[in-house]
Formats: structure tokens, sequence, C-alpha cells
């Protein structure tokens, strides 16, 4: 069957001699351009299987449903388009350059973009307001997937064989979907997202409820700084997302850690929290703005208290200066007494609060070994006080974190 685009248009625009079922066609071969700019038609328009060599037109039209199952066309145009109900592309393939430009619409139902849907080129549907879901299940997309600016009521389902190729720079991410407000889940398991730049940019999502994103389908950098979501991310584990941050985006962001720290917090899941927290430390130092001494300061830190979140570190350190303590004093033999006052003597110099009997040892300062003998103990005072204190602090510092 053979239809011009002329006429489709003139059905829609006498919609109300329509049946209440709207307008339907399938199989149709469509000749000429099928333009529907600006029409106002409040019945569905169904055109499942049919075939134009030209790109369809939808901009500013405002229908109550629009079903485009199995459509072979260029591309489709849809800017500023309103349904009362569902926009449906599943099983469609698109062949141009830009195979769908859908900004600014306006969906009171879903969107499906399923079961075979092919776009050779971009799809961009930012800036639009989807009242139940975006779904793109089995759906191939050869370039970029633009959902920027997106408002979706109920969840986004990239996933059970969705594939997304394309970008390969930082500008431009197979997905991108900055800025974006699901009030529902974002689901991207069974999904695969590759691109020799950034595979997905969700940079600052807001995810209403679950995120779930298995990594192993990400193939590629991608961008989280300002993504937020509830609950803990699901269907990758926390070693994953540790490597995640720490090598696969593009640069060092503060807010994904905490984000991913305060998730598991909320859970009760303080352990992880603390490898969380030590593991964005390392970031920081490696890939963070510090300064030379603000560099070697964090260097420090993180060796002697995990930077507060492992103060028993300054505890083996402190062990260690008074095991150094004791040998200096022993193999020096500037120190006249018994072995058993030596070592007493190189606690009392080295301990920051307990003391030992050690009165009848004396220093022989005479002699070089008597000099070094004090000048290292002197030392390692200095240095056993600095870890007593460094534990103190990341002991208090912990307990105040957890109260």
């Amino acid at each position: 069957m053979e239809i011009t685009g002329d006429e489709i248009r003139q059905r829609m625009i006498e919609h109300e001699s329509l049946d209440p079922g709207g307008y339907r066609l399938t199989g149709a071969t469509i000749t000429g351009q099928l333009d529907l700019s600006d029409v106002v038609a409040k019945k569905p328009l169904v055109l499942r299987d049919c075939t134009t060599d030209q790109p369809v037109l939808l901009d500013r039209a405002h229908f109550s449903l629009l079903d485009l199952s199995g459509l072979v066309a260029p591309a489709v145009h849809a800017r500023g388009l309103t349904l009362d109900h569902h926009l449906t592309l599943s099983g469609a393939r698109l062949s141009a350059d830009e195979s769908v430009d859908a900004l600014h619409m306006r969906i009171g139902g879903s969107v499906y973009l399923e079961d075979g849907f092919h776009a050779a080129g971009s799809v961009t549907l930012s800036s639009s307001r989807i009242a139940g879901v975006l779904a793109c299940r089995g759906a191939r997309f050869e370039a970029r997937l633009n959902v920027v600016d997106l408002h979706v009521g109920d969840g986004i389902f990239l996933m059970q064989g969705c594939e997304v190729t394309g970008g390969g720079d930082r500008q431009h991410a197979a997905v991108r979907m900055r800025g974006t407000h699901v009030d529902g889940q974002l689901v991207l398991r069974g999904g695969r997202f590759v691109s020799s730049g950034v595979a997905l940019d969700l940079r600052h999502t807001r995810i209403g409820k679950e995120l779930m994103m298995p990594l192993d389908g990400i193939e590629g950098d991608v961008q989280l700084e300002g993504m937020v979501y509830e609950g803990l991310p699901r269907d990758a584990t926390v070693d994953e997302w540790l490597t995640l941050l720490s090598t696969r985006t593009s640069y060092y962001s503060t807010q994904p850690w905490v984000q991913l720290a305060a998730a598991h917090s909320a859970a009760g899941h303080e352990r992880d929290v603390r490898r969380i927290r030590v593991a964005q430390q390392r970031d920081l130092r490696r890939r963070g703005q510090l300064s030379r001494w603000g560099r070697a300061w964090h260097l420090i830190r993180g060796a002697t208290v995990g930077h507060g979140y492992r103060p028993g570190l300054a505890l083996v350190w402190l062990a260690g200066v008074l095991a150094l303590s004791v040998g200096v004093v022993l193999l020096s033999g500037a120190v006249r007494c018994s072995t058993v006052e030596q070592v007493g003597y190189a606690l009392n110099v080295a301990t920051p609060l307990v003391k030992v009997d050690a009165t009848r040892c004396t220093v022989d300062a005479a002699t070089a070994a008597g000099r070094t003998v004090l000048a290292s103990t002197w030392l390692l005072q200095i240095l056993a006080w600095a870890f007593a204190t460094l534990f103190v602090a990341g002991f208090t510092g912990l307990v105040r974190r957890n109260a």
C-alpha cells in the first residue's frame, strides 16, 4: 500500500471525523515527506512498519498517542512534540547522521525505543519531560544518545541488550545524561556503552531511587561529579567502584567519593566507608591540585594515621620508634648499667607517657658513641611524641565522625 505524506497530514488535520481509535496504518510506503509539524489532533496516530525515504517531521505537533513501531526512515524530527500518552519507536530503523532530534518534548506517558530500535546517527531527547519511563531495551545506537536535562518520572532503562557506541572525546560522551532528573530508577543492567573517550556522562544527574550500574558493560571513562542517588549503588562491588573512581574518571573530584561514602555510611557499612575515604585521599594525592609541601604532608598523614581513618598505624610507628631506641642504646656500648636497665633507659627517653626506673644508667658523653646516643634519643623522643599525638588526634576524630 502506498500513501502520500500529504494525505496523512490532511487526515490528522481533520481528526474530528476520525474514529476515537485515531488514524492507523500498517506496512504502508509513504511517498513524499510526512510533515505533521504544528498539527494538533487529540487522537492516536499509529503508523506501524511503515517506510519512507524522507525524514518524518513532528515539530510542535500534539497527539493523544504516537506509535511509529518498525518505521524505516532517515530520521525523526520532533522538537516540541506533545503527547498525552506514549511515544513508541520500538523496532524503528533510522539511517541519517542525526537520527532523532526531539528536544523539548512533553510526553504524558512513556517513550519506548526497544526491540531492535536502530539509529545510525545521534539520538537527542534533551530538555524533555517524560511522565513514565524511557525504555531502551534491545536498542542499538551507533552514535551518541543525548538525554541532557531530561526529567523522567518512573525511570530510565538502558538495559538488556541496549548498546551505545559513539563519542570519542571529553565533550561528546556516548551517553550524555548531564543534569537529568530521574524520580525513579536508573538501570544500566545488561547494557553496553562504548567510547574511546567518555562512555557515560552522568554529571549532576539526580536519581530518586536505585542506581543499578554494573561496571563491566562500560568501556570508556565516566564523568560522575554531582551525581546523587538514594541507597547503595547496585550491581557493582565496593572494590569495582574504588577502581572506577580512581582510574576511569577524567580528573579528581571530591563529590563522587563523598556520595559513595555517604551511601555506605547510611547503610551502616563503616568498614567500607573507611576504605572509600582512604582511597579518596590516595586519589587526591595522585591527581588533586596540591602544592609540593601539601603533597608531602598528605603523604605523611596517609602513612602514619591513614588520613585519620586508621589511627592504629600511629601505634605501629610508635612501637617502631621504641624498638629503634632500645637498639641504639644496647648497641652503642656507651650506656653504663645492666642490660635490663639499658632497656628501661631507652624506653624512658623515647616513651612520652610511660616512665621506667633506670636511674642507675649513665651515658659516657665523652665518647662519640655516647654523644650519638644522646642526640638520637632526643630525636626519637620527638618522633614518639609526634606519633602518640597523631594517634590520639586520629582516634578522637574517628570517634567524632562515628558518633
